[in-house]
């Protein structure tokens, strides 16, 4: 089954402060292959003892580094133990991220101004980011955690990495709200499995709509989806056609997150303004789905979409540039080249699995 929504053919990656944090998380995690921590760290625990972290009133994170860190291995410590919810597999953790100085102690980078990225666990992330699973399964809501590979690890000539994490809530992987009567007869029906809350669709009939239309199922009570956010959730899609699926996040066993700058309209449309916990029905007609893409198995289908919001987080703003002592250049001056951002396409293309 190919991987068709809700992607635009094109998309760039906008400058943003906390840009690097998704690599870092997942990624340095991932390079560090050590064997799952013991529940209050790993490695060398005590060459962290000199890390610790307060949140200020502006909930700006502030690092200190009271001393030399000199730990060769990649090593983890519990900085702070929560007091809220406890995190287990199959659950969305919201972790907030630090990017720091190990040296100085300096934030270089952070999302806790930002919002907190989504982190989902299950056995994908167990096997293939142990560390990271077993950071976030072993600690509760309000748990903070510092990481640190030293460069050794990454290759000749790479810096030492610290990095301190916040678990800032967790989240179930399914809408959990208060149902919506449905009233438009002509709409599908949606099941839900009692256990999972996977959607099953029911073969649409009639005349598929010529406008969009979007249809909340279950309303929640979470943030509200604004434009160009980046969201994350579960999703099932079918032809209204013939009922058939072609694509769903249940069917690969995870949630998908994506910012809503880079989907097909039918979708950025039909998300913002709704509330994490919700569920939506979305009918996406062509000119709102892929219906510009020449060729696409789907050009000439109206979709039904059932969404599944579980979390977003606005796009992060540039970090602001220092103020140059330099003379501004005059405005007949020609500007340097550099790539243009590119405008997302209307139109979608397939991703592979």
């Amino acid at each position: 089954m190919s991987r068709s929504v809700p992607r635009q053919q094109s998309r760039s990656r906008r400058s943003r402060a906390a840009a690097p944090l998704s690599l870092s998380l997942v990624g340095a995690l991932l390079l560090a292959g050590c064997a799952a921590p013991e529940p209050r760290g790993a490695g060398d625990i005590e060459a962290l003892e000199p890390v610790s972290m307060e949140v200020n009133e502006e909930g700006v994170p502030e690092v200190t580094v009271d001393g030399e860190i000199q730990a060769e291995e990649i090593s983890s410590r519990v900085l702070k133990d929560g007091d809220g919810a406890d995190v287990n597999d199959g659950d969305i953790a919201l972790v907030q991220t630090a990017i720091v100085d190990p040296a100085s102690g300096e934030v270089t980078a952070e999302n806790f101004t930002q919002g907190s990225e989504a982190v989902f666990l299950n056995d994908t992330l167990k096997e293939g980011n142990d560390v990271l699973y077993n950071m976030l399964d072993q600690n509760k809501v309000g748990a903070q955690i510092s990481f640190f590979m030293p460069g050794s690890q990454m290759g000749q000539g790479a810096p030492d990495q610290l990095m301190v994490f916040q678990i800032s809530d967790v989240r179930p992987a399914r809408a959990e709200g208060e149902p919506v009567d449905v009233t438009d007869d002509s709409l599908p029906a949606v099941t839900l499995n009692e256990d999972s809350g996977e959607p099953t669709i029911a073969a649409p009939e009639g005349d598929a709509p010529t406008d969009l239309v979007v249809q909340p199922l279950i309303e929640g009570d979470g943030e509200e989806v604004g434009e160009g956010d980046h969201v994350t959730v579960q999703y099932k899609g079918v032809k209204w056609s013939d009922g058939e699926e072609f694509d769903s996040s249940w069917s690969r066993g995870e949630p998908s997150g994506f910012p809503l700058s880079g989907v097909v309209a039918g979708w950025s449309e039909g998300l913002q303004g709704q509330k994490v916990g919700s569920q939506v029905l979305i009918v996406v007609p062509p000119e709102k789905g892929y219906g510009d893409t020449e060729g696409h198995e789907l050009q000439e289908e109206t979709l039904v979409f059932v969404v599944d919001i579980l979390h977003t987080m606005p796009p992060a703003q540039p970090a602001e540039a220092p103020e140059s002592t330099e003379p501004a250049p005059s405005e007949s001056a020609p500007a340097e080249s550099a790539p243009a951002e590119s405008t997302p396409a209307a139109s979608a293309s397939p991703e592979s699995e």
